[in-house]
């Protein structure tokens, strides 16, 4: 019954790896056999058709096994849209958070995955707070990730810390509130600066 770290990195400005986006949802695979190619092809797919625009950027998702000892290597890989990495509307930093977990909302119980605000609005503007479209965007991946792979597969809160904790439990609650968050490692690198000197210099 592994549980599987299914990283999602989507595209967005260049093809460079380091400037895609990249959530990591958790599934515990509950049945006789596990298909980690399929729940990547599944994920990607999904993700696709979830976009604000469809088929728009390239979605990659990977499928490591979460509770698996060092060195972990990939068991599953799909790619739509190879090299489509369009230009963000807005700025990279700003995502709208869905939030989750299971049975208690307390350390160890809970997650965070948060989704980037160009992917999930329209638009070039970012207001005050996310709108209600922009966190009903968001909402629609909770049932998203709970459908994955049938009745055979759960979204859960997986966490090492502290080992060897490494229980996967089962989301039961999720919600998107609004208030954006800042994710300052999704910045694209600098590329000009202006700089000076002051009178003491």
């Amino acid at each position: 019954m592994p549980t599987w770290r299914l990283q999602c990195s989507i595209a967005a400005d260049t093809t460079f790896p380091r400037d895609k986006i990249v959530i990591t949802p958790h599934f515990n695979d509950q049945g006789i056999s596990s298909d980690p190619q399929g729940l990547c092809d599944d994920l990607a797919a999904a993700l696709n058709g979830w976009l604000v625009t469809p088929g728009a950027r390239e979605i990659k998702v990977t499928a490591y096994d979460a509770q698996g000892t060092p060195p972990v290597f990939p068991q599953g890989e799909a790619i739509l849209n190879p090299a489509a990495a369009p230009a963000s509307a807005i700025i990279r930093e700003v995502a709208c958070c869905l939030s989750f977990y299971a049975g208690e909302n307390r350390p160890r119980q809970r997650g965070r995955l948060y989704i980037p605000a160009f992917l999930c609005q329209a638009g070039s503007t970012t207001p005050l707070r996310p709108i209600l479209g922009t966190r009903q965007k968001v909402a629609d991946l909770a049932p998203l990730f709970e459908g994955l792979g049938g009745t055979d597969v759960d979204w859960v809160v997986f966490s090492r810390i502290p080992a060897p904790d490494g229980t996967p439990r089962s989301v039961t609650n999720w919600w998107v509130d609004d208030e954006w968050d800042i994710v300052r490692s999704r910045g694209l690198q600098p590329t000009t600066r202006l700089e000076g000197t002051t009178s003491e210099g």
